[in-house]
């Protein structure tokens, strides 16, 4: 909308100094009595107004327009950080996503987990195991399985071990 706006206030002052360019052609004809010299005529005067009006609207609109598109500028790049912004959080959470899908897997696959209720959850790649387990063991068993995920940076193993009764 402001780009359109801008197009036609020069599209206006092109028409003023189109006019003004004629304006000032006519007065400065040679007139058929004399045609090596140019004669003055009353429109001149007006003429040259006109021109010089014209001209400093058309310096009003450069400058409107050069403080519009550095406004326009400034809020594209800010607009465009913004998005860039969210798409990299929606990647991460896909990736989170994937992962933990990926991590509750291979944690079923264990033959010795898979009886097991540990839950699994990645955010910004650090995957959160809970649950509870019967031996020891079984809970360096689950850390070390999920640090071999492709996406898993670290591990927090919050798995209790229960004691036997």
């Amino acid at each position: 909308m402001i780009r359109s706006m801008v197009i036609a206030t020069f599209v206006s002052v092109s028409v003023s100094v189109s006019a003004f360019a004629q304006a000032k052609m006519d007065v400065s004809k040679p007139s058929p009595a004399s045609p090596a010299k140019a004669t003055p005529t009353p429109a001149a005067a007006p003429a040259k107004a006109a021109v010089d009006a014209a001209k400093q609207d058309a310096k009003e609109v450069k400058k409107e327009a050069k403080e519009t598109a550095k406004e326009v500028k400034t809020e594209a790049k800010a607009e465009a950080k913004a998005i860039k912004s969210d798409a990299k959080a929606a990647v991460s959470a896909m990736d989170d996503a994937g992962i933990t899908k990926a991590v509750k897997e291979k944690l079923a696959s264990l033959p010795s987990l898979k009886d097991k209720n540990i839950d699994a959850m990645v955010s910004g790649g650090v995957a959160t195991l809970k649950g509870k387990v019967d031996k020891p063991g079984l809970k360096g068993v689950a850390t070390n399985a999920v640090k071999k995920i492709p996406g898993v940076k670290k591990v927090d193993n919050q798995i209790e071990v229960e004691k036997k009764k």
